[in-house]
């Protein structure tokens, strides 16, 4: 006899945060996604069903629930597709059931956007903003280089210990999702910067992480976007909803721009696969209209 479902969704919540070791919000919107998708066939069924009761067609007319009455967008209604898909992998490897309900549930297509990201000018006024002179002037600078020129992520920096930085090699090491481990290079204005913090960076608290807050702790990732967002309103930045991530944004399309080629791009991210970094293959009209004049002088002479 098969489990109860809300059973199931904790024993998932420990595989993924100890097989899987993703971050509490990550487990978070697997959690949430799955407890209205329970709470949907409580109301259909009558009473919780064990894994083994659920249908494709309850997952179909679910997902219909969401597009009709909940009005989820593609974006949002693929992230519940997705855990319900996993989830329901999780059961079959635990040979909670024989087989997924979920497998030939389709994704729907997704809009194609263009990344946000910051020009060169916007990226210089934003370096600007952080006041110099005192540790915490000195470290968000450190923090907005990093974002900036090293294309790491939010949980990525936040997670720096000291012993990560190499400034022999002019590296920092992190660790990614699923803790994948990688090496990024550290250009000249990133080791000035992580330099200049770290001769200042308070002796007392946390002895291991490199970014402090006032109180000795290891800063947050909430705080962290709070310091991003100051500095781009300090700026007098515009475009919304700049954050560490659009930062990272920045840095790929930065790379991409001066002709970096993408599967490099793609191990400096940490992207599992190529197709996500392909999203940082757009470019400006000039350099397209460049492009397009280079190759003009082949119709030359033709008769």
């Amino acid at each position: 006899m098969s489990l109860l479902f809300s059973a199931v969704m904790q024993e998932f919540d420990r595989f993924l945060e100890v097989e899987r070791n993703l971050s509490p919000a990550t487990r978070a919107a697997y959690q949430y996604d799955l407890q209205k998708f329970k709470e949907f066939l409580i109301r259909i069924c009558g009473s919780e069903p064990t894994v083994g009761k659920v249908t494709t067609l309850q997952i179909k007319d679910y997902l219909g629930h969401l597009q009709s009455v909940r009005k989820y967008k593609s974006a949002t209604l693929a992230r519940a597709i997705a855990s319900i898909r996993v989830f329901f992998e999780y059961c079959v490897s635990q040979s909670h059931i024989p087989a997924s309900p979920a497998t030939h549930i389709h994704n729907p297509k997704l809009p194609k956007k263009l990344p946000i990201y910051l020009i060169e000018s916007e990226l210089k006024k934003l370096l600007s903003a952080p006041q110099s002179g005192d540790v915490w002037g000195a470290r968000d600078f450190a923090i907005l280089v990093l974002l900036g020129f090293t294309g790491m992520r939010r949980q990525e920096l936040v997670g720096l210990n000291l012993d990560a930085v190499d400034f022999e090699r002019k590296t920092v090491r992190v660790f990614g999702k699923g803790s994948k481990e990688r090496l990024i290079p550290m250009n000249p204005f990133v080791v000035n910067a992580m330099t200049a913090y770290l001769e200042v960076r308070p002796a007392t608290g946390d002895s291991s992480s490199v970014f402090l807050n006032r109180s000795g702790k290891r800063l947050t990732g909430r705080s962290v976007f709070n310091i991003v967002r100051k500095y781009v309103r300090r700026a007098g930045i515009t475009k919304t909803k700049i954050s560490p991530h659009k930062l990272r944004h920045t840095f790929a399309t930065l790379l991409h721009l001066n002709e970096v080629d993408i599967i490099e791009i793609q191990r400096l991210l940490g992207h599992a696969s190529v197709t996500s970094t392909q999203i940082y293959t757009h470019t400006n009209t000039s350099k397209l209209r460049s492009a397009v004049d280079r190759i003009s002088n082949i119709a030359v002479g033709e008769s």
